[in-house]
């Protein structure tokens, strides 16, 4: 015997049986088709505010398309209507004077919670509510119409349930995919600060945020070290610790003191940067323009995230660290002669190209040999250190010192003439010989030191790195040869140094 009933469903549930995007694209299918197959004039998609009492209208269909709308209906008086549609999954209307039935829908949603460090899916009932709609008085709905409207609700209910699955499936993978992409952007950058730039630029660009701000702290996460921020215009901005208000610095020092996760602040979401218990920095995140709510699956996307961000940063501070140690001496804490050509040459380039001045001073301590021998190796280092301290804090920002090798010590000071640079060597000469050997080493008197100095200047006195070195060089053994304790210009004595 032919089942119409079941013949009918079958077709409707092969009109839904693909692939959708959202709930939205369902709807837009579903609708129309139950529109045709029960002749009605009109047909509304709400979804149910159980705890509010309220019908939000979402979406209605008549004719051949659907349209958003927009309004809350209250049922809060209407009891034994809302008892018999949750019992029967069907009512009819009280409320209009043509024929109308409201049926339920019922569909899971999955949803991804954070327990603890651990992301999980947790599918939560969603309840909708259709109003099937005709305007002619006399076409009220019959019983085994009513049988049928309801099996053909639990279809939709059944293909909602599928396509909210896909869709948080999609999400999942997109937001997967760029995760990857931002770790092997962040693998591939040469230097940490290239490296978090574009951190911030993908994390800007996949979740829309209105800003994200990326905060560093020093290597042993005492201190807020650095600033890395971008917003909506796409503009990376940065600033230093110390620009930081006295406010937000406590704030970010409670947070990483109480071993939270993450805080919210005042629609500011802030996830500390750990690995194991180290304190690598901070990811923030807010929508403080636009109001937009953060979606959850973006905040947890991203906090899970955050652990890669936190051991690549620490992976690449760490190899940042040991690259500067590499470059300076353990014992002056000077840049190291390796490095401090690497940047000679540089200079001497970019003084080429663009007609620049430069001058370097070569100089060493006055009977090192001596000091050693006589009060021993120790006071030795200390007359390296004390030198060096005092060349470190004599110095401008611009210049470049390093120990060359023994108690050697070269200074590059670009943008400089030679005049210039007798100040430089001046000032250090004064000060260096206001430093004396600690009076229990010398039987009470007074020893101080003293060193001699060598000026070259290009381009007077050589066109490349190993010219301008021997001139200053040069100028340094004249001064050695019985005027120690002074510093000479090449050009000055070049006609009485020995070539």
């Amino acid at each position: 015997m032919f089942d119409k009933e079941a013949f009918t469903l079958f077709k409707f549930a092969k009109k839904l049986n693909q692939s959708f995007q959202n709930r939205r694209e369902l709807l837009d299918c579903a609708l129309p088709a139950l529109r045709d197959l029960f002749k009605l004039d009109r047909v509304y998609f709400f979804n149910w505010q159980q705890e509010r009492a309220l019908l939000s209208l979402n979406l209605m269909c008549k004719k051949e398309y659907c349209m958003d709308m927009q309004e809350d209906i209250s049922v809060l008086g209407e009891p034994d209507f809302l008892k018999t549609l949750l019992r029967d999954g069907i009512a009819d209307s009280t409320e209009l004077n043509y024929p109308a039935v409201y049926v339920l829908l019922r569909w899971k949603k999955p949803n991804m919670i954070l327990d603890g460090e651990e992301v999980r899916t947790v599918r939560k009932d969603s309840v909708g509510v259709l109003r099937l709609e005709r305007f002619r008085r006399n076409r009220h709905f019959t019983e085994a119409e009513k049988k049928l409207i309801k099996s053909v609700a639990a279809e939709i209910s059944h293909n909602l349930t599928n396509t909210e699955e896909d869709q948080a499936k999609n999400q999942r993978l997109n937001i997967a995919t760029a995760l990857n992409d931002l770790a092997t952007i962040f693998a591939s950058s040469l230097r940490l600060s290239d490296g978090l730039e574009l951190i911030l630029q993908g994390v800007q660009k996949y979740f829309r945020f209105d800003r994200v701000r990326l905060y560093q702290t020093n290597y042993d996460g005492t201190k807020i070290k650095s600033i890395l921020g971008i917003d909506i215009s796409g503009e990376v901005a940065r600033q230093t610790g110390e620009d930081l208000p006295e406010d937000e610095r406590t704030l970010l020092k409670e947070i990483f003191s109480s071993g939270a996760t993450y805080r919210s602040i005042n629609n500011v979401v802030y996830i500390p940067l750990k690995v194991q218990r180290k304190k690598v920095g901070f990811l923030t995140f807010d929508n403080l323009l636009s109001r937009r709510r953060i979606d959850y699956l973006d905040f947890i996307s991203l906090k899970q995230f955050s652990s890669q961000i936190a051991l690549a940063i620490d992976n690449a501070s760490l190899f940042e660290r040991v690259q500067e140690l590499s470059n300076y001496d353990e014992l002056t804490k000077l840049p190291v002669r390796r490095f401090f050509s690497e940047k000679f040459s540089e200079e001497i380039y970019r003084s080429k190209r663009f007609d620049l001045i430069l001058s370097l001073i070569v100089l060493d301590i006055d009977l090192f040999k001596q000091i050693n021998d006589t009060y021993g190796h120790q006071i030795g280092d200390w007359a390296l250190k004390e030198v060096s301290r005092v060349i470190r804090t004599s110095l401008r920002q611009t210049d470049f010192p390093c120990r060359y090798g023994g108690d050697e010590m070269v200074i590059m000071l670009p943008r400089t003439n030679d005049e210039e640079a007798k100040i430089i060597a001046k000032r250090l000469k004064e000060r260096i010989n206001a430093i004396a050997i600690p009076d229990r080493y010398t039987d009470g008197q007074r020893v101080t030191l003293s060193i001699s100095q060598g000026i070259a200047s290009f381009p007077q006195d050589g066109r490349n790195a190993e010219e301008l070195f021997e001139k200053a060089d040069k100028a340094l053994y004249w001064v050695k040869d019985g005027r120690r304790g002074t510093f000479a210009v090449y050009r000055e004595v070049a006609d009485q140094v020995e070539e």
